[in-house]
């Protein structure tokens, strides 16, 4: 009789325990359901501004959908490789929201991050027939052509072998962000400091054209000064004015 009554003790506990899991298993579902938990990433430590993202920085959650809506990331994909923004840190826990990341090309210091030592970037306003195809991270040729008043204009290769920094629409976005509206604007350029003023001239009294050079690639050397054209030899006599010779007055 004992045992028997132990026996039903035993089956009476292991139902309230079943029925207390499925219960249980109900209720995460009906929350999961309530909440639209989706599988997301959140940031494993303090990330800190211009940082590239790396799959160690992220850790999977399940988090409410509403709570997510589009704003931020939920693949990995999307977020490994991006950078933070430079004036702005993720804190640890946090979502990888859309507005933090961004695309190497797409920071707003990028062109200052891709210049060498001793240059600068010059900045051209450029169209399709001016670009002819080049893209950023391509080099060309800097010509300029002067147009003289009931003279012939003036024009030559000013610089050679210039690194493109990035192509930019009128709104200031690269080319390469899918936010952009595809049509060139600005073309942003890696050239020598020394030559700045040089390229400032030609702004205020040329214009310019891009071509793609045959020997652009095979030399180390960016942003060359072409010293045999008359057009710097142009630039610089207008830079550096030679005053009028002095006639002696006869007496």
């Amino acid at each position: 009789m004992k045992k028997k009554l132990i026996a039903k003790a035993a089956a009476a506990a292991l139902c309230a325990a079943a029925l207390l899991l499925v219960n249980l298993f109900l209720f995460r579902l009906y929350v999961g359901a309530k909440l639209d938990l989706c599988q997301t990433y959140i940031a494993s430590r303090d990330i800190s501004p211009r940082t590239k993202i790396t799959e160690a920085d992220l850790i999977p959650v399940r988090i409410s959908g509403r709570y997510l809506a589009d704003h931020a990331y939920t693949q990995k994909e999307d977020i490994i490789g991006k950078y933070t923004e430079i004036q702005g840190m993720i804190p640890a826990g946090s979502p990888f929201y859309k507005s933090m990341l961004y695309e190497e090309s797409e920071l707003p210091d990028h062109a200052a991050a891709q210049l060498k030592e001793n240059q600068v970037a010059f900045s051209m306003e450029v169209d399709v027939a001016m670009l002819g195809g080049i893209e950023a991270g391509q080099r060309a040729d800097v010509f300029v052509t002067v147009n003289q008043r009931s003279e012939t204009p003036i024009t030559g290769c000013l610089l050679r072998n210039v690194r493109v920094i990035d192509v930019k629409d009128h709104k200031g976005v690269s080319l390469r962000s899918p936010d952009s509206t595809k049509v060139p604007y600005l073309a942003e350029l890696a050239v020598n400091g020394s030559h700045l003023e040089l390229l400032t001239m030609a702004k205020t009294y040329g214009t310019f054209q891009l071509y793609m050079s045959v020997d652009s690639y095979n030399t180390d050397k960016e942003a060359v000064l072409d010293e045999t054209s008359q057009i710097t030899a142009y630039l610089r006599a207008l830079m550096n004015p030679q005053p009028a010779e002095e006639v002696d007055s006869e007496e």
